[in-house]
């Protein structure tokens, strides 16, 4: 799926198998320079069809919320996972909203991170159609995949 035009964000990988996990931790822990020191979140990763991987991390109660660990959740990923990692921040319906809401970020050397709505997002946002044809094709899929 292209991303638009002056997009930087890393388009929406396909998943050939959503039940295919990689990686399933409910409770995977992750560090942060927040004064919280970090905390622990569900984390699903799974292979591409380009050979990267796709992360979701699941906020959950802790001390440093995953949007304050992004850098260092970022680099975490990258370290262990091989190819490029697209990530996608998850907040459960109830989190600040009455759906659940993926968020994907990017982190680049020397810049502060960036994040950009997956889904939902309205019909006038520029990604809608791309971003609702991957949610039918795999991501509602990925949101409630666990490993087999």
């Amino acid at each position: 799926m292209p991303a638009r035009q002056n997009d930087t964000f890393p388009p929406l990988p396909l998943i050939e198998d959503p039940l295919r996990l990689v990686t399933d931790d409910p409770a995977w822990t992750y560090t942060s320079t927040c004064a919280g020191g970090g905390g622990t979140a569900p984390l699903r990763v799974w292979r591409t069809a380009d050979g990267g991987h796709l992360a979701i991390v699941t906020q959950s109660v802790g001390p440093v919320s995953i949007t304050n660990a992004a850098e260092e959740i970022t680099a975490a990923l990258i370290s262990q996972y091989p190819g490029p990692v697209v990530i996608l921040e998850h907040y459960r319906a109830g989190d600040g909203a009455p759906h659940d809401r993926l968020d994907q970020v990017l982190v680049r050397p020397g810049r502060v991170p960036e994040w950009k709505a997956v889904w939902p997002i309205p019909p006038a946002n520029p990604n809608f159609e791309t971003h609702q044809d991957w949610m039918r094709e795999c991501g509602a899929t990925l949101l409630s995949a666990r490993a087999r």
